[in-house]
């Protein structure tokens, strides 16, 4: 899987970070992520599949120590590159780490928050994940945070595009056991996970916190051509996402949805 990410590493901003859609659910992701980390002074946080840095950089700018790791060596030196620019490589240590080896790490401390966004989690299986939940477990303080941002099982957005296209094997691909995915154009065994499931997975050692769709009006990345096309409906979706993304329902059929846990 390395080399996968490796290759898609090359235009990952291009073809997500940088495209309307995708800094549009970001920033809904920062939202919520600067809520939790707001109040509680500068944290200690590990961040699982940080590709090429946004949100480490976020992070630190905000004036937390970030240890951001990544499978891909490409990827972390593209975060490298992000944290030099910006000046605050000094508050980003990067490491390469494979989640399904948590349990190996050489991590020598404990944090306040474990971090993954935007479908870090959806690479593994569920007995995989079962072990995740354990060793990231152990990574954790007493009262610690893990926040996720997981696809569900289904995205309205997806459905109706696949079904307009008139390519309806595609139509609930996400409920399948897994499917291979399109990363900037390398293909990914992707599984999905709907809230409930995810929380149910994550006990007892965790209790939910909360859960909040992200992209339940905006559409994938893949849809940008689409949406650029139509400039009246780009205003009108940002609007509709920063009024209604508090209705945690919306999480269920949304691209992503924020889910906070903490530990028992």
């Amino acid at each position: 899987m390395t080399e996968f990410f490796d290759i898609a590493s090359k235009t990952y901003d291009q073809d997500f970070t940088e495209t309307y859609t995708g800094r549009l659910q970001r920033n809904l992701v920062w939202k919520y992520l600067d809520e939790c980390t707001g109040k509680k002074g500068p944290l200690h946080i590990l961040e699982l599949n940080c590709g090429t840095g946004e949100d480490a950089v976020h992070l630190a700018r905000s004036g937390h120590v970030i240890t951001a790791t990544d499978i891909s060596e490409e990827m972390l030196e593209r975060a490298r590159e992000k944290a030099t620019q910006k000046g605050i490589s000094h508050k980003i240590h990067l490491d390469r780490l494979d989640i399904k080896q948590l349990g190996d790490t050489t991590l020598d401390h404990k944090f306040d928050l474990v971090f993954s966004n935007f479908g870090g989690l959806n690479c593994i299986g569920q007995q995989e994940l079962e072990q995740f939940k354990k060793d990231v477990r152990t990574l954790l303080k007493p009262n610690g945070t893990l926040i996720m941002v997981v696809m569900p099982e289904l995205c309205i957005w997806e459905s109706l595009y696949f079904l307009l296209k008139l390519r309806l094997s595609q139509v609930f691909r996400r409920k399948k056991t897994s499917v291979l995915a399109d990363v900037s154009g390398v293909k990914v065994e992707t599984w999905y996970y709907s809230p409930k499931r995810l929380s149910r997975i994550f006990r007892p050692e965790f209790s939910k916190v909360r859960v909040k769709p992200i992209g339940f009006f905006a559409p994938p990345s893949y849809m940008e051509t689409f949406i650029k096309r139509h400039p009246s409906l780009l205003k009108v979706i940002s609007f509709m996402e920063q009024r209604f993304s508090r209705f945690s329902w919306q999480s269920h059929l949304a691209d992503h949805y924020y889910i906070e846990l903490q530990t028992r």
